[in-house]
């Protein structure tokens, strides 16, 4: 009977952890490939076609036979197949294009006001930050912290939340690079 409930709790478990692994590298693989991404390139049975190549401030790699290709903004799957197509139209027949990022591009929030860090933090590529998570990031909140105060600046926009409603499950708000997190500060 233990036995039966151990097992039952490891599968769980299990089942647990291999869909937050799922998750994980769904969200990588749904990331776009940016500027200063380092991409790493394999053909299937083509070893001199194996390169590293830095995208770009314009978002571009120079790539075997195919020349300057626009990766920006792209998955890696989008990249893969316009690199497959290319190198099947003249040089591969049938060419088997693997992409992956060997470095993510560093890229940042910062978050100002009433936190114990203030300053830049930078955002994780194998996952999606939210405002909560950023301000942990930044030391959490200081003594002179006003919760129910927190602004989202991104592109010239405003926008004002509690920190009660962000912890919420559906009130998580995703943070985007460049934005800026200010806490407020509390009336004594």
């Amino acid at each position: 009977m233990k036995l039966n409930k151990l097992l039952k709790a490891f599968a769980l478990w299990l089942l647990v952890a291999v869909a937050a692994v799922q998750t994980s590298s769904a969200q990588v693989s749904a990331r776009k490939i940016l500027p200063n991404d380092v991409l790493l390139i394999r053909v299937l049975n083509e070893p001199d076609m194996m390169a590293e190549k830095k995208v770009t401030a314009d978002g571009k790699i120079d790539y075997y036979f195919i020349g300057e290709v626009d990766v920006n903004d792209k998955t890696l799957a989008e990249t893969q197949k316009i690199i497959r197509d290319k190198l099947d139209a003249d040089y591969l027949v049938d060419p088997q294009v693997y992409v992956e990022v060997k470095q993510y591009a560093l890229q940042y929030v910062t978050v100002t006001g009433q936190v114990n860090r203030p300053g830049q933090v930078q955002l994780p590529p194998d996952h999606q930050m939210d405002i909560v998570e950023a301000i942990g990031a930044a030391g959490d909140f200081n003594r002179f912290a006003n919760k129910n105060r927190i602004e989202l600046r991104r592109k010239q926009k405003t926008t004002r939340y509690s920190y009660d409603d962000l912890k919420k499950p559906d009130g998580r708000v995703y943070v985007e690079p460049e934005d800026v997190i200010e806490v407020a500060e509390s009336k004594l």
